[in-house]
């Protein structure tokens, strides 16, 4: 096999203009993100508890009892700043903008360009004086500002903006109700409305200075003193007046706002973030802090009972108790939501539930197992996850610290580098190995118990371990050290050195050979029994990883110089070299049937390369670097995680569902795409990608097999087509008195109320009134006209002006509208008197669909059903029916010996070319 060159970029004699969107993947959603560092809310059905968390441009809204998640609400414009809920409604603020949602649908949205309605009785001093029920376009300033904080109050809901206002809108008319500005002295940090206090809201300050203010009058009611500190958070206790003021220098007040009289004082470490108040009986208080930790207090002997050491990892923007329950649910910005319930003889609580995701951007992936349907991948937080289902394998560490005092991440191992899997014995022994920055052993994890394993593999030169590899069977472990040693267990030999570090292992289906990279710029293949080098191949630069194709066994080979080559292990030769890469490869992986290979750089791309043409057919540059990218053994998506992201993206493979041209392209139609989201693309994208699918072909440039832009229903007069139809639309119909016999029902109908006035209505499917003109006036004649009986239907109606017109596709379009029953229904119900004109006109129709030779199977169909319900009168009247019955019979012998003869034809050359 000859090795090809293919150079980046390709020359094309015709340059195109850049493509909107990739050609092969598109973006699908993003997976592993709960939540981030804004406040998440909680709201209230019945006994039913909901949870809403902002992911960036998405809010996600989870059931409390199983914390499974039920809504993802639809990509906004901007990123999401504050978020509030009332019943089924989730209010969103984007910048200026607050939009409301209903479930996952957008039904309303306001900003400051809303009308100002002015109180009837009051204005506020700070805006214009208008006549008393005027409504009036704002007038202000519109340099851009952005709401921090939503807080819904009745049937509004109002808004605290970085440019020191309050905003009020009314969200059921989307009018801006009143409007506060604060000047410098007062700088607004958050909000609080007290329990029974009508129309007022608590207002604290960055200066330490609270304020209570009538929205409906815009009026200021009362300033408390200076409690000499931000204000960071405030927080109503289950007794009316008494609120929870959190400070920046970590002080809580337990503060009585009618009296202004402050009850009593607890410091905690660092900036308070969040409080809540146990509502079961208990008088605990929880506070949060910035750095993970949650401290418990008990109020009734006013002293520390508990702190739950890094029970978050970093920032907790939000706690709360649940009313009436002793269960604490805590969100924190390492993308996790955790439960807390209070149910130990001690009144320590205990992690009832939670759900998380990475809080660091994972930096390497792979799918797990042939299904397709779980992802391991590890990140710099130490931890190893398997997505969908997210659960940390770690995740007995909270109990051990809890022991310990410490946080879980204290506990951790260091960093996972390098990780192989196999699911072949995964219910049998440990069957993850994993490798960790600057360590000198490997070590075995079960996926089966989600856990870390019994064995650590260390390396005979005590070096550090750089790559793992577990084989395909599963029963062998390989390791590969930084001073270039090959290690292997169980078996206890040892193998050949490279000069440097081991950069890459792979075995194959039958453990008969071992590759090993490294950056000595060597491929060595290895007998996997005897540990023996069989070959080693020379490449012009260092070896930075290996990829090995177990079907095709091929191996992918990245090296320093950018270049990608693809060596066949069974020739041991370069067979295809890919270049045009600007940066290193970060990560690559084959497609399941090892037509392509997709590699990611840190140049932002990810690059689709067809190994038999030897091209480029697809590239496509985001806009934060991939770090490692997998492929769906199902071949359905392309999983990619990058280095400013938590969670994993996942790409639709296009080829799955249409077709797509994979011509070579050059750098010049490299096309710019956004990282899919959590609830998938937007309005935007979906229309840039239909648009994408149906656009006209260039010059050479084929959308279908054919070369042409548009499907036709028969590609040529002389082939025999079937019916775009399932299978159902005529199959029950050959079989519906079988159908009708088991779904009879076991008790006799019971028969409608009468109407209270006659309507003469006509026969059919879908019965319509008989037209005033039409109908039989009874009161002016006693006879009974039998010609007025038999009103036509519009199956008959169409046959008549079908074979009028000599042209029966109206007829048949309207007949695959009808479902079986009506079909049978229609031909049963044909009149049978005069010369049988109507069973005259159908066969004529039948035949001349035959001769069209499409919908061939529709006309077989009907043709059955017709000479089972008319067998008799066909019989009983020759000379009528049965020159027309001939025709369609000499038609079918006809279409029989012509599709019979391609077939014996395309036999005897099938026969010719296997013995020849």
């Amino acid at each position: 096999m000859v090795a090809e060159h293919t150079d980046a970029p390709s020359k094309r004699a015709k340059v195109q203009a850049t493509p909107q969107q990739p050609r092969i993947f598109q973006p699908y959603r993003a997976i592993g993100y709960v939540t981030n560092d804004l406040p998440f809310v909680i709201h209230s059905k019945g006994q039913q508890y909901f949870l809403t968390t902002c992911v960036g441009l998405n809010y996600q809204i989870y059931n409390v009892a199983k914390m499974n998640l039920l809504f993802v609400g639809p990509q906004t414009k901007k990123p999401i700043t504050a978020i509030a809920s009332s019943g089924n409604l989730t209010f969103t603020a984007c910048g200026n903008d607050v939009i409301v949602f209903k479930r996952s649908k957008e039904v309303d949205q306001f900003d400051e360009n809303a009308c100002l309605v002015l109180p009837l009785i009051f204005a506020p001093l700070h805006l214009c004086t208008f006549a008393p029920t005027t409504k009036v376009s704002r007038i202000t300033n519109q340099d851009p500002y952005t709401i921090f904080h939503l807080t819904v109050f009745g049937s509004h809901v109002i808004a605290l903006c970085d440019d020191n206002t309050l905003k009020m809108w009314n969200y059921t008319t989307g009018e801006l109700y009143t409007e506060l500005e604060f000047d410098e002295s007062f700088t607004v940090s958050t909000l609080l409305h007290p329990s029974t206090y009508l129309n007022k809201v608590l207002i604290g300050s960055l200066q330490g200075v609270m304020q209570i203010w009538n929205v409906r009058t815009s009026t200021l009611v009362y300033t408390f003193n200076s409690v000499g500190s931000p204000i960071t958070s405030l927080m109503q206790s289950p007794v009316v007046d008494v609120v929870a003021i959190g400070l920046l220098d970590g002080n809580i007040q337990i503060h009585n706002i009618k009296v202004d009289q402050v009850i009593m004082t607890v410091k905690q470490e660092d900036r308070v973030t969040a409080t809540s108040f146990r509502t079961d009986g208990q008088h605990i208080m929880a506070s949060a802090n910035m750095h993970g930790d949650i401290a418990l207090w008990d109020l009734d002997k006013r002293k520390l009972v508990h702190v739950m050491k890094g029970a978050h990892d970093g920032l907790i923007p939000s706690i709360q108790f649940l009313n009436g329950q002793p269960i604490l649910i805590s969100s924190g910005a390492d993308n996790s939501v955790k439960q807390w319930l209070f149910d130990s003889l001690d009144g320590l609580p205990r992690l009832l539930k939670w759900r998380g995701g990475h809080h660091a951007p994972p930096h390497k992936i792979r799918y797990y197992g042939d299904d397709g349907r779980f992802i391991l991948s590890t990140a710099r937080d130490r931890s190893m996850r398997a997505f969908s289902t997210v659960r940390d394998s770690q995740r007995s560490l909270s109990k051990k610290s809890k022991l310990l005092n410490l946080k879980v991440d204290d506990l951790k191992l260091p960093q996972v580098t390098y990780f192989s899997a196999s699911k072949a014995k995964q219910k049998d022994w440990d069957n993850i190995l994993t490798c960790h920055l600057n360590e000198t052993a490997a070590r075995t994890w079960s996926y089966q118990r989600k856990a870390l394993g019994k064995h650590v593999l260390a390396s005979k030169d005590q070096s550090q371990i750089k790559v793992v590899a577990i084989s395909t069977c599963g029963n062998f472990g390989i390791i590969g050290s930084a001073a270039g040693g090959i290690d292997m267990f169980n078996m206890q030999s040892g193998l050949h050195r490279h000069t440097k570090a081991v950069t890459g292992l792979a075995t194959d289906n039958l453990n008969r050979t071992l590759i090993s990279g490294s950056i000595d710029a060597t491929i060595r293949i290895w007998d996997f029994q005897s540990a023996r080098l069989i070959h080693s191949i020379q490449l012009p630069s260092s070896v930075t990883s290996i990829i090995f194709q177990h079907e095709s066994d091929l191996l992918g080979v990245a090296s320093d110089d950018l270049c990608i080559r693809i060596i066949d292990v069974e020739t041991q030769k370069i067979v295809r070299e890919f270049w045009g890469h600007m940066n290193r490869v970060t990560d690559m992986t084959f497609s399941p049937d090892g037509r392509w290979i997709i590699s990611s750089s840190l140049d932002s791309t990810i690059r689709t390369w067809d190994l038999p043409s030897g091209n480029l057919v697809d590239s496509f540059k985001v806009d934060s670097v991939a770090t490692s990218v997998t492929f769906s053994p199902t071949g359905d998506f392309l999983a990619t995680a990058h280095v400013d992201n938590v969670g994993i993206c996942l790409w639709a493979n296009r080829t799955q569902f249409e077709n797509v041209s994979l011509r070579s392209i050059g750098d010049d139609e490299i096309a710019s795409v956004k990282l899919p989201t959590a609830s998938g693309m937007g309005d935007e994208e979906a229309d840039a990608y239909h648009h994408l699918a149906h656009q006209t072909p260039d010059d050479g440039e084929v959308t279908d097999l054919l070369g042409t832009s548009e499907i036709s229903e028969q590609l040529t007069e002389k082939m025999i087509t079937l019916s775009l139809l399932p299978r159902s639309k005529w199959q029950n119909l050959l079989s519906l008195d079988t159908i009708k016999k088991r779904n009879k029902p076991k008790e006799a109908p019971k028969a409608p109320e009468k109407a209270p006035f006659f309507l003469p209505t006509l026969p059919g499917v879908d019965p319509k009134f008989v037209a005033a003109e039409n109908a039989v006036n009874f009161a002016q004649s006693k006879i009974v006209q039998l010609g007025a009986l038999r009103p036509q239907t519009e199956f008959k109606n169409l046959l008549k002006e079908s074979h009028e017109k000599r042209d029966y596709t109206a007829f048949f379009n309207y007949l695959e509208s009808l479902n079986p029953s009506a079909i049978d229904f229609e031909i049963r119900s044909m009149s049978l008197e005069d010369d049988l004109s109507e069973l005259q006109y159908f066969l004529e129709a039948l035949e001349s669909q035959l001769k069209t030779r499409r919908k061939f199977e529709l006309v077989q169909a009907y043709l059955n059903v017709f000479l089972n319900v008319h067998g008799d009168l066909i019989v009983a009247n020759p000379g009528s029916l049965q020159p027309r019955l001939e025709a369609i019979l000499q038609t079918h012998r006809h279409e029989f010996e012509r599709l019979s003869e391609q077939i014996h034809y395309g036999l005897c050359l099938i026969g010719f070319a296997r013995n020849g």
